[in-house]
């Protein structure tokens, strides 16, 4: 298993940086790699959505659930069905002084480990990559 905590910094607001978090099924417009993703069901404080995601010339897809507090910006996940062993974590978004800070802590396997020494740094440096995007999306106009 791997584990990854990053954190980016954001001129952006909380609440910008928050709603681009939050609306996921935009990532495939800005993040390279990401190829769908879709909300299959969403009620109050809690959705679940479907993944598709290229890594290395190959397709992964999984279902994962997310959590929702929006009163402290954090969003856990965990997939539920799909090609990881384990994906589970949180995003958490937090006000920090002139802009936000988008903090990513996860916990991943790709249930292969002949590979994983290979795979892994090259997932981590996906969503690292992911979670930057997210950032670069909450800058207001012009920054």
């Amino acid at each position: 298993m791997a584990v990854l905590h990053t954190t980016h910094t954001s001129a952006g607001t909380a609440d910008q940086l928050w709603q681009v978090l939050l609306d996921c099924e935009a990532f495939p417009s800005y993040m390279e790699g990401v190829n769908e993703v879709t909300i299959t069901d969403e009620e109050e404080g809690r959705r679940s959505s479907s993944w598709v995601v290229e890594l290395k010339g190959s397709e992964m897809e999984w279902d994962q659930e997310d959590v929702i507090d929006t009163e402290r910006r954090r969003l856990e996940f965990r997939q539920t069905d799909g090609d990881l062993a384990q994906y589970e974590g949180y995003w958490q978004v937090v006000a920090d002084g002139a802009g936000a800070t988008l903090e990513l802590n996860v916990e991943f396997d790709i249930g292969l480990p002949m590979v994983a020494e290979m795979i892994h740094p090259a997932v981590a440096k996906a969503l690292e990559g992911y979670q930057q995007g997210i950032v670069a999306q909450s800058l207001p106009e012009g920054k």
